[in-house]
């Protein structure tokens, strides 16, 4: 089983602290992160990616796809699927396209940790299609 990619804004504050919240979480280290900045292909700022098993997640879905992933309690996220995906879409986009008013964004791509290393993808070798 291929390991969950998730790409995120590396600029917004709330994808920098989801990010976090996924990977201190993760003690199997099954997750791996790309900054979306960091792939020079068509990437999408307003969604999180989810890329698993083969298959692109984006938007509510990328979330809640990767809280089950994660396991443990996280697994009950499930639950959230028996609302519309158009409801938890519109939920999703009103925050997404706020975040940076509500939540801030940094100057930079701020430096994640460096035991989180093994953690990154080289966007390098991203298949064109990924994003």
């Amino acid at each position: 089983m291929c390991k969950p990619i998730l790409y995120y804004d590396g600029m917004c504050v709330l994808c920098n602290k989801s990010i976090r919240f996924i990977v201190n979480r993760d003690p199997k280290k099954r997750f791996k992160i790309a900054q979306q900045q960091s792939v020079k292909h068509n990437t999408n700022y307003e969604s999180i990616v989810l890329f698993f098993d083969g298959k692109k997640y984006m938007h509510s879905t990328a979330v809640i796809k990767s809280l089950i992933l994660l396991g443990g309690i996280y697994r009950i996220s499930a639950i959230l699927f028996i609302f519309p995906k158009t409801l938890r879409d519109f939920t999703y986009n009103l925050v997404a396209k706020n975040r940076y008013k509500w939540f801030g964004k940094h100057k930079t791509c701020p430096t994640l940790p460096e035991s989180w290393k093994d953690r990154f993808v080289d966007a390098e070798n991203l298949p064109n299609d990924l994003l």
